[in-house]
């Protein structure tokens, strides 16, 4: 793993988050992915989620994002699973020391 993303993620709290997330998101019918897009995309300084896939399987959770209905509500509701993480500036400060 990379050094700076152990640093980012690497806390028992992100694992902890992660495992609410895909229970809360199957508990409601919904592939852990579908709802995460559909979560980022629902976000208003998102103008669009950046989804990634390299084979059909992986990239058929990201694109039924688009079959959930992501009220007000159900937002809010997965955005109280976790903390609010600190800002991504490492890379910024990396370039900056080297």
């Amino acid at each position: 793993m990379n050094r700076e993303y152990a640093k980012r993620y690497g806390e028992e709290w992100v694992f902890e988050c992660a495992a609410q997330f895909a229970d809360f998101a199957e508990a409601r019918g919904h592939h852990p992915v579908s709802l995460a897009v559909a979560w980022v995309a629902a976000h208003p300084d998102v103008t669009c989620p950046i989804i990634g896939a390299l084979n059909l399987a992986q990239l058929t959770p990201s694109l039924q994002a688009l079959d959930i209905e992501m009220t007000a509500e159900l937002r809010a509701e997965i955005s109280r699973l976790s903390r609010q993480p600190a800002p991504a500036n490492d890379r910024s400060e990396a370039e900056n020391s080297a």
